[in-house]
């Protein structure tokens, strides 16, 4: 396969305050009713090429030449002029807005990689790593540690280590001392058992209490199986949410001492078969509604959906050879997305990669290409940092800088 899945995009209210610059709500809501399982039966979505107005915009590497596909995995903006990049195996910052990055020192060691991060200020910061045993048999043997920084990167110091076949996906901290993790725990040795793993600390990370137990209860079925992965955390001032891989959402009010199931995702082709789209992170839409983007790209084929909430139930608009990775709401019907776009050129020629910026006016049913990159690449992150501003990060190092036509 030439790409995994390149995920699920939950959309709901409110803004994750360690994540990127997306402005703030209330508390996510739907109108299903808790725990529904909602099945995803795509219909066509409109992409229009080539009839925008031209984008001012400004592309830069943050190393010194493009990297390799799917070499940039993590990006955030706390304002203008400070942010982050990550790969598996390096960090970069920037304090003047992506003119020119720095390379930071720390890097993990033999067998680990990067998993992930969270910054809450120009100084506070927290990593995840996560490190594989090497005799252990594929998919099993691993181990997390948390690392913290308070001079914005440039040195870290272990802050806990998570044994006995923990794997973290997600960390995510509200302010300087209350965060979570997600992940999950391996089970009997087998890299097909797994249960939910979910850790929260209020002292900025010296001390985690375990919720996990609670957290898998919501999950479980009427067989008394929780088998599942915590992919992605959401944070508003009120509510924690978890987006797991097989699909599900669930949410805690009471700082993870009792968790439900808020809905269960199923995407199926309109040829009848369930896919293999990956479910990727949980993003706001300023009305307090969920909103849900796919995409997948491999050898099922390349698509991107935005799913939207319909006469009391689900519509998943689908774009053809257009998955999307990242997305934000500029006001209830706007949007700007971003992805891979893969079209011919002219008639004789073969298919081309692109990054792409999308924008829709409509809520996600329709969507214009408004930018188009000149290389192979997938812009995986987007964040509006002011007034009429945007940052874009791609799998391969591109820096992206612009703005919108007035």
């Amino acid at each position: 396969m030439r790409y995994c899945a390149l995920g699920l995009l939950v959309f709901v209210s409110g803004y994750l305050a360690t994540c990127t610059l997306r402005g703030d709500s209330s508390t996510a809501t739907n109108s299903l009713r808790e725990g529904e399982v909602v099945v995803l039966r795509p219909v066509p979505a409109i992409l229009n090429e080539g009839t925008h107005p031209a984008v001012n915009a400004t592309e830069t590497q943050i190393k010194e030449k493009a990297g390799v596909p799917f070499q940039f995995r993590r990006a955030q903006f706390i304002n203008e002029t400070h942010g982050w990049a990550m790969t598996l195996y390096s960090l970069y910052r920037t304090i003047d807005g992506g003119k020119t990055w720095e390379r930071l020192a720390q890097e993990p060691d033999e067998d680990a990689h990067f998993i992930a991060f969270s910054f809450v200020d120009e100084s506070q910061g927290w990593l995840a790593i996560m490190k594989a045993d090497s005799t252990a048999p594929y998919g099993v043997g691993h181990s997390s540690v948390i690392m913290n920084t308070d001079d914005g990167g440039k040195s870290w110091k272990v802050k806990e280590s998570f044994q006995d076949d923990i794997a973290i996906r997600d960390i995510q901290f509200l302010n300087q001392k209350e965060g979570f993790v997600v992940g999950y725990k391996g089970l009997d040795n087998r890299p097909d058992r797994c249960e939910l793993f979910v850790q929260e600390t209020s002292n900025a990370g010296k001390d985690w209490s375990d919720m996990s137990r609670a957290a898998n209860a919501a999950l479980r079925t009427q067989w008394g199986v929780a088998n599942d992965r915590g992919n992605h955390i959401y944070w508003t001032s009120s509510s924690v949410l978890i987006l797991t891989e097989g699909g599900r959402v669930i949410s805690t009010t009471d700082r993870g001492k009792t968790w439900n199931t808020i809905v269960t995702f199923k995407d199926e082709r309109p040829t009848g078969f369930i896919s293999s789209t990956g479910f990727h992170k949980l993003v706001p839409d300023p009305e307090g509604k969920i909103r849900i983007v796919a995409g997948a790209a491999g050898d099922e084929g390349y698509w991107g959906d935005f799913v939207i909430p319909e006469q009391g139930g689900w519509m998943s608009y689908e774009i053809s050879l257009t998955p999307i990775n990242d997305a934000l709401f500029l006001s209830d019907k706007e949007v700007i997305a971003s992805g891979l776009n893969v079209r011919r050129m002219d008639e004789k020629s073969k298919l081309k990669d692109a990054g792409v910026i999308l924008r829709s006016f409509d809520g996600g049913k329709s969507w214009q290409s408004i930018y188009r990159s000149k290389t192979f690449e997938t812009f995986f992150f987007v964040t509006k940092v002011k007034d009429n501003l945007f940052y874009a990060v791609s799998d391969t190092g591109t820096f992206l800088r612009f703005t919108l036509p007035q």
